[in-house]
């Protein structure tokens, strides 16, 4: 049993750590963006330009591109958070399942509209990545509820 919920909550961390760095790296390139950094800073998703290009062929003004920014940033800070404590509060069938759950409804309801603005915005190339990220996910919350524990 010890074993099978280490395996789990190093599935939990994995995706922690993964989406901590995800918005440490969006977060360096909002601060680019908005002047805080310098160009020469090397620790940024680049995000934000791939964002406005994305979205240029609708015209938008600035504003809307840092505002989908900052709610991407936003969400994605909200999804770590929430699987930073399902890592810690989760004791397989016995505790955390709430957390569990809200974690993985974050982070694939991110997956989720992202794959819907790709859509919107015809860039298949970038929905492809976001749909295998949803699908990894997905198949790590079915891991952690399927792999037995007894």
């Amino acid at each position: 049993m010890a074993n099978i919920l280490f395996l789990k909550r190093s599935l939990l961390l994995f995706w922690a750590i993964w989406l901590f760095v995800i918005l440490l790296s969006n977060l360096t390139d909002a601060a680019k963006e908005l002047g805080f950094l310098g160009e020469s800073w090397v620790f940024a998703s680049g995000n934000f330009q791939f964002l406005k290009a994305t979205t240029a062929r609708y015209g938008n003004p600035a504003i809307v591109d840092r505002l989908l920014f900052c709610g991407v940033i936003s969400w994605e800070g909200l999804a770590a958070l929430l699987f930073w404590r399902a890592t810690w509060t989760y004791r397989g069938k016995k505790a955390g399942r709430d957390h569990l759950y809200r974690a993985f409804t974050a982070s694939l309801s991110l997956w989720a509209a992202f794959v819907i603005a790709d859509e919107i915005c015809i860039a298949y190339a970038l929905e492809a990545t976001h749909l295998r990220l949803f699908i990894a996910q997905l198949v790590t919350l079915l891991a952690i509820e399927l792999l037995p524990e007894e």
